[in-house]
């Protein structure tokens, strides 16, 4: 065997370990499956590559050059696929990429004929080098732009990025200059250029330097994987060597049993005991090399069960930081809270000292930070923020941060949210491993905190209503004293009472919170629910019959719409406590209607209904929350649908006196003049014409729309000549 029939053979081999790795992270995704088929045609080309060199006749050898070309034809455009949607540019380059698979397949089809391979000849030392056909020419010049164009791709997308996309495009950039710049010193020999292919053994590099982003740079992050994949070896060598030693000994008996008894014996022996090992290595690893195997469903599933039984903050702590630690086999972990005052408290510490967790957050820098990019901040990651922050007072927060949290060994700040704002950090050190911190983990953190936050407000909300209720009941009993005393200064015994009844309208707040809070919290295992139900109906716990697909179908509107009506209390609860927040920002209001008419086209025509809107000259724009706002119109212009039987919905924009007026006019069942006057109101009422029409109406949305619009300093109102005559709904906004 030559040392290019060598290069050949390790170049497939480590392209296809790579590439199953990778698979095996994650089988779903398609980033993943692009990645698996552009190492299936580096392996089809390098191997082919190998016996090809390994050719003693002409015919066999021209059979593998043509076998080889297939992997080279298709090389440049899995590469682009897998870059393209690397950088999330797979649809907008949609049309390029369909026609690099149309050159791909054209020049696949006419890969076995002399138009690209059109014979061998002896050059230098290679007795059967191939001579290229006239689509040959054709396949190059294609070859070359492609990877061309893959590495002007990433290198703008490199000066656009920031921290570790950064890094994992440059070393993207690095494995293909080097990687497939190595494969094409191939070529010269094609046109008689007197240039040995020594760059052949540079392919090998490209995974090898994947590799190296992947473990430091979470590239496709597939660590785990390859753990598993070392605890599955193990308990495979250990099966054969327990096999292989049962076969010697059975040799060395003086009557040795039969293989046809001792074969199937051995197979039952291997089966039972590859279990045995597999838990084994597992807890070796878990033990002696800290590496941890948790599964992301379970842990998150698990944590959100016992969360929503909890209300006490100490034991919340105790939960959140002990279950950290066990499932990432980390050293330390402190939880801070964030009180009104904007000062922080620890509530669980295991490992730091508690003057270090605190000093992370002595200046407001860390906190304003982490509400500013609403992640987690990695250690690891901070050296590349500093160097693509633009601001020098940022960079000196930076590196005065990364000092702090290397001293007190600090490896990870992560945030917990009440909507924008900060209610505490959870500060976590390294892994006992010594592993960074992975894509996956991460995402598990992300979505613990998300958990974690919620659990955190309703406990602190809680604590609250306890203490007011205490307060509260000691004060009633210190004042119902003092009026007794007092009962003949009418004066002072009033502005007791006025007391008094500040203190009931505070906890009365603090309840309201508290429901709202509730309700938030609902909303975790809905979701846990959502998910499993989706997870059963796309098989990922096997096949299911047709009767059991039709239940889960129909558990899953349920459940949607469980999560609407959460979702609708919530709004009515945000309300009621002013938390209805507004995100202003300028909204096209065309745009936005003619994107609840898409949404809506549908059930009008399936009703037979028409429903559109007639043009201004200029395009209105207003002030607004835009989700909210489209929330609002979107209910209005809804129940005009599902209560008109005949005809359509008419939406007319106008503006007078700088404001903008939507009309939006319906040809259906109207309303009498008691009716108009408790449509918005929160008592949830309809009329008898409307509960016969659509019985399943609640009459929330109307109400939600109302209170939308005044927050936006805007008017409601609606009109109707009567029952059975249409109805008009009016809503002024102020124009920008």
């Amino acid at each position: 065997m030559n040392i290019f029939a060598l290069s050949g053979f390790i170049n497939g081999i480590a392209a296809l370990i790579f590439g199953g790795f990778v698979y095996l992270k994650n089988r779903k995704k398609l980033e993943n499956k692009l990645f698996v088929l552009l190492n299936l045609a580096i392996a089809i080309w390098a191997i082919n590559y190998g016996f090809w060199q390994m050719a003693i006749d002409k015919t066999i050898a021209l059979f593998f050059i043509r076998l080889l070309m297939v992997g080279a034809i298709f090389i440049p455009v899995s590469l682009l696929h897998f870059i393209l949607k690397f950088l999330g540019l797979d649809q907008k380059k949609k049309r390029i990429l369909i026609l690099n698979y149309l050159i791909a397949l054209f020049l696949f089809i006419f890969n076995f004929t002399p138009l690209i391979v059109r014979n061998v000849r002896s050059i230098l030392y290679f007795p059967f080098w191939p001579e290229g056909g006239i689509l040959f020419h054709f396949f190059i010049f294609w070859f070359f732009t492609t990877i061309i164009y893959v590495i002007y791709l990433l290198i703008g997308s490199f000066y656009k990025s920031k921290g570790y996309k950064r890094e994992q495009i440059k070393y993207l950039i690095l494995a293909s200059v080097i990687g497939l710049g190595g494969g094409v010193t191939n070529y010269p020999l094609w046109y008689g250029v007197l240039l040995p292919p020594y760059g052949n053994f540079l392919v090998f590099l490209y995974p090898f330097i994947l590799f190296y982003a992947i473990t430091h740079y979470r590239l496709m992050n597939i660590r785990v994987v390859v753990g598993r994949a070392a605890i599955y070896l193990f308990s495979f060598l250990s099966v054969i060597g327990i096999s292989f030693s049962l076969i010697f000994l059975n040799n060395r008996l003086v009557h040795p049993i039969s293989f046809n008894v001792l074969g199937p014996l051995i197979i039952i022996i291997a089966v039972l005991l590859f279990q045995f090992f597999f838990r084994f290595f597992e807890k070796l690893a878990s033990r002696y090399f800290y590496y941890t195997f948790y599964s992301y469903q379970k842990v998150l599933t698990d944590l959100g069960e016992k969360l929503t039984q909890i209300l006490d903050l100490k034991k919340l702590g105790s939960l959140i930081v002990d279950t950290l630690i066990k499932t990432m086999q980390l050293d330390r972990s402190v939880v801070l809270t964030r009180e009104e005052s904007g000062h922080y408290a620890i509530l669980r510490n295991i490992g730091f000292k508690e003057e270090n967790g605190i000093s992370l957050v002595k200046d407001n820098f860390l906190t304003k930070y982490l509400e500013k990019t609403k992640k987690p901040l990695v250690y690891e990651e901070l050296s590349l923020i500093q160097r693509d922050s633009v601001f020098k007072e940022e960079k000196k927060s930076l590196s005065k941060l990364q000092e702090n949290m290397k001293r007190i060994e600090a490896n990870l700040c992560l945030p917990l949210f009440r909507e924008d704002k900060i209610i505490g950090i959870i500060v976590l050190g390294k892994k006992i491993s010594g592993d960074p911190y992975s894509q996956e983990d991460l995402e598990l953190l992300t979505a613990l905190s998300a958990q974690a936050s919620v659990a955190l407000n309703n406990a602190q909300l809680y604590a609250k209503v306890q203490d007011l209720s205490q307060n509260l009941q000691e004060k009633i009993g210190q004042q119902t004293k003092e009026l007794k005393e007092a009962y003949q200064k009418v004066n002072k015994a009033y502005q007791i009472e006025k007391k008094a009844h500040q203190e009931l309208k505070k906890l009365d707040e603090a309840k309201d919170q508290f429901i709202m809070a509730t309700q938030h919290h609902m909303r975790t295992p809905l979701t846990i629910m959502k998910g499993y139900v989706s997870m059963l109906l796309e098989g990922d716990y096997g096949k299911i019959n047709k009767e059991a697909r039709k239940r889960l179908v129909f558990l899953q509107q349920s459940i949607e719409k469980l999560i609407t009506l959460v979702n609708e209390f919530l709004d009515i609860s945000q309300f009621r406590v002013g938390k209805g927040v507004l995100n202003l920002k300028e909204v096209k209001i065309e745009d936005l209607i003619r994107e609840i008419i898409k949404e809506l086209k549908w059930e009008a025509e399936d009703k037979g209904l028409y429903i559109k809107m007639k043009k201004l000259k200029i395009s209105p724009v207003v002030k607004a929350d835009r989700s909210k706002l489209k929330e609002a119109i979107y209910n209005i212009i809804d129940n005009g649908i599902k209560y008109t039987k005949k005809g359509g919905i008419t939406i007319s924009l106008k503006i007078e006196n700088y404001k903008l007026k939507i009309a939006i006019h319906d040809t259906g069942i109207g309303m009498t003049k008691e009716e108009i006057k408790t449509l918005f109101s929160e008592t949830f009422e309809r009329g008898k014409e409307a509960k016969k029409v659509y019985a399943l109406g609640r009459g929330i949305g109307l109400y939600i729309a109302s209170n939308i619009i005044k927050a936006h300093r805007g008017k409601i109102w609606a009109e109707s000549p009567g029952e059975g005559k249409g109805s008009t709904f009016y809503i002024e906004l102020p124009v920008k």
